[in-house]
Parts: C-alpha cells; sequence; structure tokens
C-alpha cells in the first residue's frame, strides 16, 4: 500500500528514513568522524565513541544538519558533536518514542540544545550507513 494510503488509516505512521552518517570521536561532546559503520551497544552507545561512556548518543535530523550546512558550507558529519545523522523528523517525535534500525533500538531523548537530541541505546545492533531507520 503506497505511504498516503497508510498515513490515512494510521496518522501516527511515520514513513521511514535512512541513516545518513554514523560518527565517532575521542573526546566527549567534541567534533566527531563519520565512520559509516558501528556497533550500538544498550545502556552505552556507539562502540568506540567517547560519549558512550556518558551512556549517550547524540542524534541530529538532516533538516537541521542541512540548515547548518547553510550557513557554514564546509561542515562535514560529526561537526556538532552528533553520532547520528538520519533522515527523520526528530521534532516532530516526542521524548520516549523508538527508533527502531535493523535489530538496534534507540530511544529518543529530548532535544538539547537547538538541535541535537540526547538518546539511548535500549537494544544493541549494528548499523551502516544507508540503513533504514525508523519510529516505532
Amino acid at each position: 500500500m503506497p505511504e498516503p494510503e497508510i498515513a490515512k488509516f494510521y496518522p501516527k505512521y511515520e514513513p521511514p528514513g535512512r541513516i545518513l552518517a554514523i560518527c565517532a570521536g575521542d573526546q566527549a561532546g567534541g567534533p566527531k568522524k563519520d565512520v559509516g559503520q558501528g556497533q550500538l551497544t544498550r545502556n552505552l552507545g556507539l562502540n568506540g565513541d567517547a560519549d558512550a561512556l556518558k551512556r549517550v548518543l547524540w542524534l541530529l535530523a538532516e533538516e537541521d544538519y542541512l540548515s547548518l550546512k547553510a550557513q557554514n558550507p564546509v561542515l562535514a558529519y560529526g561537526a556538532t558533536g552528533e553520532n547520528l545523522v538520519v533522515s527523520l523528523s526528530l521534532a516532530s517525535l516526542a521524548p520516549g518514542r523508538r527508533l527502531r534500525s535493523g535489530d538496534a533500538l534507540i530511544e529518543l531523548g529530548a532535544r538539547e540544545g537547538p538541535r541535537l537530541f540526547r538518546s539511548k541505546v535500549v537494544l544493541d545492533g549494528i548499523i551502516t550507513v544507508g540503513d533504514q531507520i525508523y519510529a516505532e
């Protein structure tokens, strides 16, 4: 069934998005580099990222990234400290809403600052750039 038909019968339906970047860094809260693939670990975050020690996974919506990039054309994924850039409208989702990509399950947290969402990993899984991600 096409997405518009689904949306008519299920008003809370959000079409799936994609993971556009997976970023890790060795400094908590600092800039990160796109690593292309990663292991999400329950109650930690992205393996290999310093923010996992704080049990945090930072999400950034594509629309917010593009807004920042319009102001700074050389801005790379990870520059604002995000772990995941996703093509979902995160601002339209309530804190506590869960996002699934493959086996991984993420609980969306509150927005911190103007653009980043502080989130946590609920179920382990390996994610790769290009994977689908959707709200449950």
